[in-house]
């Protein structure tokens, strides 16, 4: 009988706990970024990972948030928040295309929070 109520009590604390952010990655590949678009919500995270053979950076468009200079090899997590620049791109290398986006859906008045 014991047995049985600690498995329903985990079952229903499993049931009751908040669901956990997405997680998205994009990888800097010299040229650009792939994927160059991300669809999180607020609350996920965009991991941003140093696959080329150059230092890269991932940088807002109005420098509010930054990944900072990434060497090969080297990650930076990003939290997605309501608000944020959603453009990206390199600035370590002069004259880099590289451009990506964050594409978020912003809330919503009256839309619950977690």
């Amino acid at each position: 009988m014991l047995r049985k109520s600690g498995l329903l009590a985990l079952t229903l604390g499993l049931l009751a706990a908040p669901l956990s952010a997405g997680q998205h990655s994009v990888l800097l590949m010299g040229q650009g970024y792939f994927p160059s678009e991300v669809y999180p919500v607020i609350g996920d995270t965009v991991t941003f990972e140093n696959s080329s053979i150059v230092a890269m950076s991932a940088t807002a468009s109005d420098g509010s948030w930054d990944t900072g200079v990434l060497q090969p090899g080297e990650s930076y997590t990003l939290e997605v928040t309501e608000g944020m620049t959603q453009s990206f791109g390199d600035t370590v290398n002069e004259g880099s295309i590289a451009t990506g986006l964050i594409a978020y859906e912003p809330a919503q008045a009256g839309d619950a929070q977690n």
